[in-house]
């Protein structure tokens, strides 16, 4: 009732799964690389403000029982597809407001990164929740003129990758606006480095029809990795700084990978992605109209 397991989550309608969870289903039906996971729907969050008659104060209220036992089967479930009783998860917010035309709350909510048990789990699906009222949220959407409560969240939790790299990819050049050029940035260990603008990350602009590649070294100069929970910042070594963080092979992957999204979005699309023991998995897909 409070959950969805993400394969079937296209089924459903938008403002119950939200539209990064909506979007990653279609392209699991697609078969492209997107880490198992479920949701946990936007009526459940419905249900946990109604039964502690809340409109903010989320972090000290009791979540129902029947949407913890959701929760709990659901996340065993998951344990049980990928053969690991030692899971760990990313838990993300998806909303239906995070890709709407002229405003986008990505990045305005809450992720935690590394989640391996179920206190942990159901603490990080109310800081999800909690994230909806933060002043952040509450500032932007007073200027984008946009009523957020109408826009209900869901929350997303997949495997977590370890990634080796990970970056966005832009299947259009974000900055001349040119349609033919792919732009990839880069960098070692979890995407949250490069997303949060900590690290100066490897460049990559790739022609879409003469496979011309143009190269900027980034510095690279740490990377975040996970801790025993959640996530910590490391050095990188000198020889990684110095060489690029993609091989030919991967970029040219990549790009493969990108032009098909494009085709199936009919839109230039930006991405994240993260490559694990040559692996690419897509974390996040959303067409981006000019």
């Amino acid at each position: 009732m409070y959950t969805v397991a993400l394969q079937s989550a296209d089924q459903e309608d938008i403002l119950r799964v939200g539209t990064k969870a909506f979007q990653l289903a279609q392209l699991v039906k697609e078969k492209f690389r997107v880490p198992p996971g479920f949701i946990v729907t936007s009526n459940a969050l419905a249900r946990f403000l109604l039964e502690n008659h809340l409109e903010e104060k989320v972090w000290e209220a009791t979540v129902p029982s029947e949407i913890e036992r959701d929760i709990a089967a659901a996340f065993e479930q998951l344990k049980a597809e990928t053969n690991e009783s030692d899971l760990s998860v990313a838990v993300r917010s998806s909303s239906a407001a995070e890709d709407l035309q002229g405003a986008s709350f990505a990045g305005q909510y809450e992720s935690i990164l590394n989640v391996k048990d179920f206190p942990h789990l159901m603490d990080s699906v109310k800081m999800c929740w909690s994230s909806l009222f933060s002043d952040r949220v509450k500032q932007y959407a007073q200027q984008k003129k946009i009523a957020v409560e109408n826009y209900p969240m869901a929350v997303l939790i997949q495997r977590c990758i370890e990634a080796d790299v990970s970056g966005v990819v832009f299947s259009m050049n974000p900055v001349t606006q040119n349609k033919e050029e792919i732009v990839i940035n880069a960098s070692y260990g979890l995407g949250e480095a490069i997303v949060s603008g900590i690290v100066t990350p490897d460049s990559f602009v790739v022609s879409k029809q003469l496979g011309n590649v143009r190269k900027e070294l980034g510095c690279k100069e740490m990377k975040m990795v996970y801790a025993q929970t959640g996530v910590k910042e490391a050095e990188t070594t000198m020889e990684e700084q110095d060489r690029f963080c993609l091989t030919d092979e991967q970029l040219l992957s990549l790009v493969n990978e990108t032009k098909k999204l494009e085709s199936f979005y009919q839109h230039p699309v930006d991405i994240e992605f993260a490559i694990k023991a040559d692996h690419i998995y897509i974390l996040q897909a959303r067409p981006v109209t000019t």
